[in-house]
């Protein structure tokens, strides 16, 4: 069973490369906050346990690849 440290660890380096992103301890579990501009402009997710929170920072790692590596048709 995997704990918030864990799911940190793992993603600990797109975490630190995504300017855009930042995940914080509440008192619910962990929050992802996604800027999504300029102005600041925040999209919260509330991740209760270490699952929603690896769900959460797996989509957006997903989600940058595919940014980074569009496929062409």
């Amino acid at each position: 069973m995997l704990s918030f440290e864990d799911v940190l660890k793992e993603f600990e380096v797109f975490l630190q490369t995504a300017s855009y992103l930042e995940v914080l301890p509440c008192r619910w579990g962990y929050v992802r906050l996604f800027n999504e501009g300029d102005p600041i402009n925040f999209y919260a997710v509330l991740c209760r346990t270490p699952q929603e929170l690896y769900d959460t920072l797996e989509n957006d790692l997903a989600i940058e690849k595919e940014l980074q590596n569009p496929q062409r048709d």
